[in-house]
């Protein structure tokens, strides 16, 4: 477990302590669907925290990073590897099959994960990215996984199958252990200028400033179902995962096949807040699947991670009658989104510029400005470089 002062402790508000509150309320409703399977939050609880389990008694004490890595794609062992990383105390570093080998490689190195989660099917990869590294704990909870297969293709790391999972140890089983607000929460790998990997280390405060203000704005609730568009890899999934999960609200991930007909899972999910990027409700358009009053049952439509065209914005807001439609903006190292914008079929299109809806105002909790090169304020009006403070400014690059 993560070895803190005692002065660096605080009042459990971290994302998996949040999780577990939500547990003691909602039991029995249902926190994911993905592959075709519906887990209640009591269930996902008790998987993660085997794996946190398992995970705390491999532990490496002789390294400090605090994280724990997760090979893992749209699917049961993700998620649950996700919170089981938080409920031992690490942080969590996603990773990707559809990222090119070399890249994840150089992600799990610079990391300094010793523990990486892996389900079925990334298991495959797996071999050809850990060879050469320095020896680590693989734990591959899936049943269908040959551990014995994945141990001879991985010559000198420990390979944990279904069968050598832990039982959750009574800490765990009764929460998460106490996590320093500075803590990190998860790092997630952009390629910034250079084109090589750069982790951004974002902290249990940064996150939880975050979720305060969205939930404050679109007040979630156990009746919700919420899209999980995005990978693991792309902060915004975090918005949909501890959004739902910190509310008792139900999170519907799709598979890659769903993903390929996104209007025909916004209706077999009864989605009431879709959130993707604003390619997806493109994608949707071209398909014709943006027809008026196709989506009743949304009440939030919410778009970010890159520029939103006004004429598809309406277009969305009209096939979701009921839904309030808002364009979000924030770069990784702000914190998933820092300004929002909310969709008006007068001042949108008054402010828009070359077709492109604003990206709005900063959130209450974060100030402002646009700075010419000499970092002195501009003139309203005029061009500079929005730079932004505040309590979701990360904690740094890795």
């Amino acid at each position: 477990m993560s070895k803190q002062s005692a002065s660096q402790l605080v009042t459990p508000t971290g994302l998996g302590n949040r999780f577990l509150r939500t547990v003691d309320r909602f039991a029995d409703r249902p926190a994911l669907s993905v592959e075709g399977e519906t887990l209640t939050y009591a269930a996902l609880a008790a998987q993660a925290q085997s794996l946190a389990a398992t995970f705390d008694n491999h532990a490496d004490d002789s390294h400090t990073s605090h994280l724990t890595a997760v090979f893992a794609h749209r699917s049961v062992a993700a998620y649950a590897g996700v919170l089981g990383a938080l409920f031992q105390g690490n942080g969590y570093v996603p990773l990707n099959r559809h990222f090119p080998p070399d890249r994840t490689r150089q992600m799990l190195q610079r990391s300094g994960c010793t523990q990486v989660l892996v389900d079925h099917l990334s298991s495959e990869q797996l071999p050809e990215i850990v060879a050469g590294l320095e020896p680590l704990v693989i734990i591959a909870p899936d049943p269908e996984t040959d551990t014995r297969a994945l141990s001879d293709a991985c010559p000198g790391h420990t390979v944990l199958g279904a069968a050598d999972l832990a039982t959750p140890s009574a800490a765990l089983a009764s929460g998460t252990p106490l996590t320093s607000s500075d803590a990190v929460a998860y790092l997630l790998f952009t390629s910034g200028s250079t084109g090589q990997p750069k982790g951004v280390a974002v902290s249990q405060a940064n996150v939880s400033a975050f979720l305060d203000w969205a939930q404050s704005r679109y007040e979630v609730d156990e009746h919700d179902r919420m899209s999980q568009m995005f990978d693991l890899t792309f902060d915004l999934s975090v918005f949909d995962m501890f959004l739902a999960w910190s509310n008792g609200a139900h999170l519907c991930c799709p598979t890659d096949r769903e993903l390929i007909h996104p209007g025909k899972f916004v209706k077999q999910s009864e989605l009431t807040i879709w959130f993707s990027v604003p390619s997806v409700a493109m994608f949707m358009s071209r398909l014709r699947t943006l027809k008026p009053q196709s989506y009743p049952t949304l009440r939030w439509a919410l778009f970010c991670g890159e520029p939103l065209p006004l004429d598809l914005t309406a277009e969305f807001a009209a096939a979701a009658p009921n839904a309030v439609v808002e364009n979000l903006y924030g770069p990784t190292e702000l914190t998933i989104a820092c300004t929002v914008h909310r969709y008006d079929d007068v001042t949108s299109h008054r402010d828009a510029v070359n077709g492109i809806v604003p990206i709005g105002e900063p959130f209450p909790t974060m100030d402002a400005a646009i700075l010419d090169d000499e970092l002195r304020e501009v003139p309203v009006g005029s061009d500079g470089e929005l730079a932004l403070t505040g309590p979701q400014v990360t904690l740094g690059y890795w």
